[in-house]
């Protein structure tokens, strides 16, 4: 059964039909079908929207301690030194952490007796130095740790890259226009009349064409 007939059987979410001009933003994008031949000026990728989260390890974050590049959560030893997390960021992250603010990380170190951590943007890597605590980001930002995926992803990997932090695929097994997917708005994304690719967007910007947009349905 393809990934198109699940989503007919109701497993996916609202369906959006976009036509010249038509925009598309903060939407959990599961596959675009190309009706006519689409020109998108705008194809943002997400890297994160199909995360599995342990919600069992979801807490708050409480505190910061820049200097230390310590974090303070309720109970830290639901995490491990070397878990990969997701953290999720309100207001303005401390200053240090990389963009995007909302990513994946690894825990580098923790500390039961008083429930602080470190953070690093590889597993076994070097904390992460922040020199401030940021605002609105104690007390609200969350952390959870990232449960193991089984499945080998043989179309690539996503990365963070470019001068702004735009998602990119980074194709491992592909040929061709690698850079067909680059999302930093220096050319239009094109797809043929007739294809359908499956990809996390979020935001769209259709110039011409007509197309659906497949959308995950929001699962409590």
């Amino acid at each position: 059964m393809s990934k198109l007939d699940l989503l007919s059987l109701g497993m996916g979410g609202t369906s959006l039909l976009m036509h010249d001009g038509d925009t598309a933003s903060n939407i959990s994008g599961y596959a675009i079908q190309a009706l006519e031949a689409c020109v998108f000026s705008e194809f943002v990728l997400s890297s994160t929207s199909m995360l599995d989260i342990d919600s069992a390890t979801l807490q708050t974050i409480t505190a910061v301690t820049h200097g230390d590049e310590e974090f303070t959560v309720a109970d830290v030893t639901k995490y491990a030194v070397g878990d990969r997390v997701f953290i999720t960021v309100a207001g303005t992250a401390p200053t240090g952490m990389p963009s995007p603010d909302s990513a994946i990380y690894y825990i580098q170190a923790a500390t039961s007796d008083d429930n602080k951590f470190k953070l690093s943007r590889t597993k076994g890597g070097s904390a992460i130095a922040i020199s401030s605590d940021g605002s609105g980001f104690e007390g609200a930002a969350t952390i959870a740790k990232l449960k193991d995926q089984t499945y080998a992803n043989r179309m690539g990997t996503f990365g963070i890259g470019g001068a702004a932090n735009e998602i990119d695929i980074v194709p491992s097994d592909v040929s061709g226009n690698l850079d067909m997917f680059d999302t930093d708005g220096a050319e239009s994304v094109k797809i043929d009349a007739g294809m359908t690719v499956y990809l996390p967007v979020t935001d769209l910007v259709l110039t011409t064409g007509a197309c659906i947009v497949y959308t995950h349905r929001n699962i409590a």
